[in-house]
Protein backbone atom coordinates (compact mmCIF):
# COMPACT_ATOMS: atom_id res chain seq x y z
CA UNK A 1 0.00 0.00 0.00
CA UNK A 2 1.30 3.29 -0.70
CA UNK A 3 1.97 6.34 1.70
CA UNK A 4 -1.20 7.94 -0.03
CA UNK A 5 -3.48 5.37 0.61
CA UNK A 6 -2.79 4.69 4.26
CA UNK A 7 -2.79 8.63 4.94
CA UNK A 8 -6.26 8.35 3.50
CA UNK A 9 -7.53 5.25 6.04
CA UNK A 10 -6.07 7.34 9.00
CA UNK A 11 -9.08 9.33 10.49
CA UNK A 12 -8.01 12.21 13.72
CA UNK A 13 -9.47 11.16 16.40
CA UNK A 14 -8.42 13.78 18.65
CA UNK A 15 -5.11 16.31 20.05
CA UNK A 16 -2.46 14.92 21.73
CA UNK A 17 -1.89 14.46 25.22
CA UNK A 18 -0.84 17.75 27.37
CA UNK A 19 2.55 17.91 28.49
CA UNK A 20 4.46 20.01 30.38
CA UNK A 21 7.64 19.78 32.24
CA UNK A 22 7.16 17.73 35.60
CA UNK A 23 7.43 20.40 38.61
CA UNK A 24 10.56 18.02 40.35
CA UNK A 25 11.92 18.22 37.01
CA UNK A 26 11.59 22.15 37.11
CA UNK A 27 12.63 23.00 40.16
CA UNK A 28 15.55 20.39 39.98
CA UNK A 29 16.63 22.61 36.54
CA UNK A 30 15.89 25.66 38.31
CA UNK A 31 18.55 25.27 41.15
CA UNK A 32 20.96 23.18 38.87
CA UNK A 33 20.56 26.59 36.93
CA UNK A 34 21.10 29.03 40.04
CA UNK A 35 23.86 26.92 40.94
CA UNK A 36 26.12 26.67 38.22
CA UNK A 37 25.36 30.32 36.72
CA UNK A 38 25.55 31.62 40.11
CA UNK A 39 29.09 30.45 40.23
CA UNK A 40 29.83 32.64 36.73
CA UNK A 41 28.60 35.34 38.50
CA UNK A 42 30.78 34.63 41.24
CA UNK A 43 34.13 34.31 39.34
CA UNK A 44 32.98 37.40 37.77
CA UNK A 45 32.51 39.34 40.69
CA UNK A 46 36.10 37.73 41.86
CA UNK A 47 37.79 38.83 38.73
CA UNK A 48 36.36 42.71 38.91
CA UNK A 49 37.11 42.85 42.62
CA UNK A 50 41.30 41.77 41.58
CA UNK A 51 40.70 38.44 43.56
CA UNK A 52 41.54 36.29 40.44
CA UNK A 53 42.77 37.61 36.82
CA UNK A 54 40.77 37.36 33.97
CA UNK A 55 42.38 34.16 32.58
CA UNK A 56 41.58 32.11 35.28
CA UNK A 57 37.57 33.57 36.06
CA UNK A 58 36.98 32.82 32.41
CA UNK A 59 38.55 29.32 32.26
CA UNK A 60 36.68 28.55 35.36
CA UNK A 61 32.93 29.74 34.21
CA UNK A 62 33.63 28.03 30.77
CA UNK A 63 33.63 24.80 32.92
CA UNK A 64 31.27 25.37 35.23
CA UNK A 65 28.88 26.35 31.90
CA UNK A 66 29.71 23.10 30.57
CA UNK A 67 28.97 20.97 33.36
CA UNK A 68 25.65 23.18 33.54
CA UNK A 69 24.71 22.04 30.31
CA UNK A 70 24.66 18.15 31.28
CA UNK A 71 20.93 19.36 33.35
CA UNK A 72 18.58 17.41 30.76
CA UNK A 73 20.31 14.43 32.91
CA UNK A 74 18.10 15.76 35.74
CA UNK A 75 14.77 14.60 33.89
CA UNK A 76 15.75 11.01 34.23
CA UNK A 77 15.74 11.30 37.69
CA UNK A 78 11.76 12.05 37.93
CA UNK A 79 11.16 8.24 36.85
CA UNK A 80 12.65 7.73 40.40
CA UNK A 81 10.60 10.63 42.17
CA UNK A 82 7.58 10.34 40.73
CA UNK A 83 5.11 7.94 38.26
CA UNK A 84 6.09 9.48 35.48
CA UNK A 85 5.72 7.68 32.08
CA UNK A 86 8.40 7.27 29.92
CA UNK A 87 7.41 9.66 27.08
CA UNK A 88 6.86 12.12 30.09
CA UNK A 89 10.30 11.92 31.23
CA UNK A 90 11.49 11.70 27.48
CA UNK A 91 9.38 15.62 27.37
CA UNK A 92 11.35 16.82 30.50
CA UNK A 93 14.97 15.68 29.13
CA UNK A 94 13.88 17.15 25.55
CA UNK A 95 12.86 20.56 27.56
CA UNK A 96 15.68 21.21 29.88
CA UNK A 97 18.02 20.86 27.03
CA UNK A 98 16.06 23.11 24.73
CA UNK A 99 16.26 25.48 27.62
CA UNK A 100 19.97 25.26 28.33
CA UNK A 101 20.96 25.40 24.86
CA UNK A 102 18.27 28.85 23.92
CA UNK A 103 19.86 30.37 27.28
CA UNK A 104 23.53 29.79 25.89
CA UNK A 105 21.83 31.72 22.61
CA UNK A 106 20.22 34.52 24.04
CA UNK A 107 23.57 35.16 27.14
CA UNK A 108 26.36 34.84 25.13
CA UNK A 109 25.94 33.44 21.31
CA UNK A 110 23.57 36.57 20.09
CA UNK A 111 24.90 39.56 21.73
CA UNK A 112 28.38 37.95 20.48
CA UNK A 113 27.31 38.12 17.11
CA UNK A 114 25.67 41.68 17.43
CA UNK A 115 28.19 43.46 19.30
CA UNK A 116 31.58 41.19 18.81
CA UNK A 117 32.82 43.07 15.44
CA UNK A 118 32.48 46.31 17.46
CA UNK A 119 34.01 45.41 20.78
CA UNK A 120 37.11 43.76 19.62
CA UNK A 121 39.81 45.69 17.70
CA UNK A 122 42.62 44.44 16.22
CA UNK A 123 43.06 41.53 19.17
CA UNK A 124 45.58 38.83 17.84
CA UNK A 125 46.94 37.40 20.98
CA UNK A 126 46.34 36.30 23.95
CA UNK A 127 48.03 39.28 25.52
CA UNK A 128 45.76 41.45 23.69
CA UNK A 129 42.72 40.10 25.39
CA UNK A 130 44.53 40.54 28.81
CA UNK A 131 45.27 43.67 28.16
CA UNK A 132 42.12 44.78 28.70
CA UNK A 133 41.63 43.35 32.44
CA UNK A 134 42.29 47.34 33.56
CA UNK A 135 39.20 48.54 31.43
CA UNK A 136 37.10 45.97 32.43
CA UNK A 137 37.67 46.61 36.30
CA UNK A 138 36.85 50.41 35.92
CA UNK A 139 33.55 50.14 36.34
CA UNK A 140 30.89 47.42 36.48
CA UNK A 141 29.34 48.61 33.06
CA UNK A 142 32.75 47.39 31.26
CA UNK A 143 31.85 43.77 32.46
CA UNK A 144 30.05 43.39 29.42
CA UNK A 145 33.76 42.80 27.55
CA UNK A 146 34.14 40.40 30.34
CA UNK A 147 31.16 38.27 29.37
CA UNK A 148 32.10 38.45 25.36
CA UNK A 149 35.37 37.62 25.62
CA UNK A 150 35.52 34.77 28.14
CA UNK A 151 35.89 31.93 25.64
CA UNK A 152 38.74 33.92 24.18
CA UNK A 153 40.73 33.27 27.20
CA UNK A 154 41.13 29.56 25.14
CA UNK A 155 39.67 30.16 21.52
CA UNK A 156 41.19 33.34 20.22
CA UNK A 157 38.55 33.13 17.29
CA UNK A 158 36.16 34.91 19.62
CA UNK A 159 37.94 37.84 19.46
CA UNK A 160 39.51 38.46 16.15
CA UNK A 161 36.89 38.08 13.81
CA UNK A 162 37.30 34.57 12.72
CA UNK A 163 34.80 34.28 9.87
CA UNK A 164 34.35 30.32 9.97
CA UNK A 165 33.37 31.07 14.48
CA UNK A 166 30.81 33.92 13.04
CA UNK A 167 29.10 32.45 10.45
CA UNK A 168 28.36 29.58 12.65
CA UNK A 169 27.39 31.60 15.57
CA UNK A 170 24.67 33.03 13.70
CA UNK A 171 22.67 29.58 13.63
CA UNK A 172 21.92 30.68 17.45
CA UNK A 173 19.19 32.93 16.11
CA UNK A 174 17.85 30.42 14.48
CA UNK A 175 17.94 27.77 17.41
CA UNK A 176 16.31 30.14 19.69
CA UNK A 177 12.88 31.19 17.27
CA UNK A 178 12.49 27.01 16.55
CA UNK A 179 12.34 26.57 20.51
CA UNK A 180 10.08 29.25 20.87
CA UNK A 181 8.03 27.78 17.67
CA UNK A 182 8.08 24.32 19.72
CA UNK A 183 6.42 25.90 22.83
CA UNK A 184 4.09 27.37 20.64
CA UNK A 185 3.11 23.95 19.41
CA UNK A 186 3.53 22.83 22.62
CA UNK A 187 1.48 24.74 24.01
CA UNK A 188 -1.77 24.37 21.59
CA UNK A 189 -1.14 20.27 21.85
CA UNK A 190 -0.14 20.39 18.22
CA UNK A 191 0.68 16.80 16.79
CA UNK A 192 3.75 17.97 14.94
CA UNK A 193 5.34 20.10 17.68
CA UNK A 194 8.01 17.28 17.96
CA UNK A 195 8.74 17.91 14.14
CA UNK A 196 10.55 20.59 15.72
CA UNK A 197 13.67 18.81 17.54
CA UNK A 198 13.75 15.65 14.96
CA UNK A 199 14.11 18.26 12.19
CA UNK A 200 16.75 20.40 13.51
CA UNK A 201 18.76 17.96 14.88
CA UNK A 202 20.96 17.50 12.23
CA UNK A 203 22.12 21.46 12.37
CA UNK A 204 23.97 22.15 15.20
CA UNK A 205 25.88 18.42 14.94
CA UNK A 206 26.56 19.98 11.95
CA UNK A 207 28.22 23.19 12.89
CA UNK A 208 29.74 21.60 16.04
CA UNK A 209 31.64 19.46 13.55
CA UNK A 210 32.87 22.41 11.09
CA UNK A 211 33.35 24.37 14.66
CA UNK A 212 36.00 22.34 15.77
CA UNK A 213 37.37 20.65 13.36
CA UNK A 214 38.23 23.64 11.49
CA UNK A 215 40.55 24.18 14.26
CA UNK A 216 42.13 20.86 13.90
CA UNK A 217 42.66 20.86 10.39
CA UNK A 218 44.37 24.66 10.96
CA UNK A 219 46.83 23.14 13.61
CA UNK A 220 45.18 25.05 16.45
CA UNK A 221 46.54 28.05 15.25
CA UNK A 222 43.72 30.04 17.58
CA UNK A 223 44.12 28.03 20.85
CA UNK A 224 46.91 30.18 22.85
CA UNK A 225 46.82 27.88 25.97
CA UNK A 226 48.02 24.33 26.72
CA UNK A 227 46.03 20.85 25.87
CA UNK A 228 43.45 21.55 28.55
CA UNK A 229 42.74 24.40 27.27
CA UNK A 230 42.28 23.27 23.56
CA UNK A 231 40.21 20.09 24.69
CA UNK A 232 38.14 23.01 26.72
CA UNK A 233 37.39 24.85 23.82
CA UNK A 234 36.89 22.32 21.24
CA UNK A 235 36.03 19.47 23.20
CA UNK A 236 34.39 19.56 26.54
CA UNK A 237 32.67 22.97 25.70
CA UNK A 238 31.10 21.30 22.66
CA UNK A 239 30.02 17.42 22.83
CA UNK A 240 26.88 18.35 24.00
CA UNK A 241 26.63 20.58 20.91
CA UNK A 242 27.18 17.61 18.90
CA UNK A 243 25.82 14.10 20.84
CA UNK A 244 22.76 15.76 23.02
CA UNK A 245 20.83 17.42 19.61
CA UNK A 246 20.89 13.82 17.91
CA UNK A 247 19.80 12.26 21.09
CA UNK A 248 16.78 14.68 20.98
CA UNK A 249 16.26 13.94 17.64
CA UNK A 250 15.52 10.28 18.36
CA UNK A 251 13.37 10.84 21.49
CA UNK A 252 11.60 13.72 19.82
CA UNK A 253 10.67 10.97 16.95
CA UNK A 254 9.72 8.48 19.50
CA UNK A 255 7.41 11.45 21.18
CA UNK A 256 6.46 12.36 17.87
CA UNK A 257 5.01 8.90 17.12
CA UNK A 258 3.24 8.69 20.53
CA UNK A 259 1.46 11.91 19.36
CA UNK A 260 0.49 10.32 15.97
CA UNK A 261 -0.52 7.15 18.07
CA UNK A 262 -3.00 9.41 20.01
CA UNK A 263 -4.19 11.62 17.41
CA UNK A 264 -4.83 8.99 14.44
CA UNK A 265 -7.01 5.72 14.45
CA UNK A 266 -7.23 3.82 11.11
CA UNK A 267 -10.50 3.72 10.08
CA UNK A 268 -12.42 0.26 9.48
Amino acid sequence: MNLSAQAADLEMVGQPIERSISPIARKQFLLWTLFWWGGVGVMGALFFLGVVDFLTSARVSLYGVSIWLNGWLLGLLTQKNESRSKMGIYHDCLVIWMLCYAITNIVWEIPWVIFSRIVFIDIHTIQDVVSYTDYMRESVLHMYWWMLGSFGAVDLRTVNHNSTFFTIEVYAFINVVSTFYFFHLNKKRSPYRYLVPVLSCGAPAAATFVFSFSEVFGHFANMPGGVADTLLALAWTQYQYFVFPLIFGYLGYKLFLEDWRQCYLKSE
